[in-house]
């Protein structure tokens, strides 16, 4: 994989033929973002915009074969994403960039990817219908509105996850090849701040009241806030160097008591943006070794 983004590096052909095929590739969209992105933080705007315009040529192809946005919505985000945090350089920028993407995308989804949505609500009604003649419950039009929500809201806080992926593997391309540490520095400090929180927490209460579904958004805010949560273990566990077997445990954890894992993640995230444990880790280690 190294030496295939030090092949995109050599110049805007090369990375636009290993985006390209990278997004033909099912499954692999997310890598010819990253390749995306990586131009875009390194060389600027321009050549970003260029890669992103040829790379959507087989994006549009997903999407008009099988009916499949998500390559393209997830190449674009991380362009703009990856745009944002080269000329800000701030990652709530970035993020708050995404968020607005991702919500719009789930605004937009019933309109950009109807006939997908429909084949799974039918293949999810069958099942419920299944499920409510054995437990002789009712399965009505109102729980299936709910599920259509809460899928459209799942779809749309999936593609800000892989953008916000990508945009995190472009950042650790560009450390490795031009600045080696950087990006476990940079990872490592990602943190809220107080007025981010508040701002996510005062949407929370402000959207539903001009009818943007509150379930969409809360999924969408669950996105930085976990990334968020994750750099405060990567952070933690540097600084106090206990070793990688401890951030292999902490994944396998998350993976096996889903989602009471994530959720507890979250609800550190949102302490951490208000008592930031990783500074008051520095400033411990630094006194006791004074």
């Amino acid at each position: 994989m190294h030496e295939l983004v030090k092949f995109a590096m050599r110049g805007p052909k090369q990375a636009i033929i290993i985006a390209s095929i990278s997004v033909l590739i099912p499954m692999m969209f997310w890598f010819g973002a990253g390749i995306v992105g990586l131009i875009t933080l390194r060389k600027g705007l321009t050549q970003g915009l260029v890669v992103f315009s040829w790379t959507i040529i087989p994006a549009l192809v997903w999407w008009f074969s099988v009916q499949d946005p998500g390559a393209l919505i997830v190449l674009f985000s991380t362009f703009v994403m990856s745009a944002v945090l080269r000329y800000t350089v701030s990652w709530q920028s970035t993020l708050a960039i995404g968020g607005l993407i991702s919500l719009a995308t789930g605004m937009l989804a019933p309109y950009i990817m109807p006939e997908m949505i429909d084949i799974l609500m039918e293949m999810a009604s069958q099942i419920f219908q299944d499920l409510a003649e054995s437990t002789q419950q009712e399965y009505n039009a109102e729980f299936q509105e709910s599920f259509r929500t809460l899928m459209i809201a799942s779809f749309a806080a999936s593609f800000y996850g892989m953008a916000v992926g990508s945009v995190f593997l472009a950042r650790s391309w560009q450390a490795q090849l031009f600045n080696p540490g950087a990006w476990q520095e940079e990872f490592h400090q990602l943190r809220m701040s107080p007025r981010f929180m508040v701002v996510l927490l005062s949407l929370v209460a402000i959207l539903p009241a001009i009818g943007i579904d509150s379930s969409l958004f809360m999924m969408i805010a669950m996105v930085p806030v976990l990334a968020c949560g994750i750099a405060l273990v990567h952070g933690v566990i540097g600084k106090k160097q206990m070793g990688g077997h401890w951030l292999f445990g902490f994944y396998i954890s998350a993976v096996m008591l889903f989602p009471t894992v994530l959720m507890l993640l979250a609800f550190l995230a949102m302490l951490d943006s208000l008592v930031n444990f990783r500074s008051r880790i520095q400033a411990s280690n630094r006194a006791g070794g004074d």
